[in-house]
């Protein structure tokens, strides 16, 4: 894969999360995570404000994770599995 901003990673994931993951190359990762997120927002607002906290959690994880692989894609090394478990590539 070619060489990705780290910056432009963060960013995107900052405002859509997973869209950094996405710009990375990783479109399924990105996608299950936006998936997770919005999920976690319906919960937040149909059952409980718990999810609240919990949603903020997993998007704080998701830009670690953008940090993680864009810099595993730039340094020519394994991505890492998602939730240290899944394989999504």
């Amino acid at each position: 894969m070619a060489e990705k901003n780290m910056i432009v990673a963060l960013v995107l994931g900052l405002l859509i999360t997973g869209l950094g993951l996405m710009y990375d190359g990783l479109v399924k990762r990105g996608a299950v995570s936006l998936v997770i997120a919005i999920v976690l927002g319906l919960l937040n607002y149909a059952v409980s404000s718990i999810f609240m906290y919990v949603g903020l959690i997993f998007a704080i994880y998701v830009l670690y994770d953008t940090y993680v692989c864009t810099n595993a894609i730039n340094n020519n090394q394994a991505i890492p599995k998602f939730l240290t478990q899944i394989d999504l590539e």
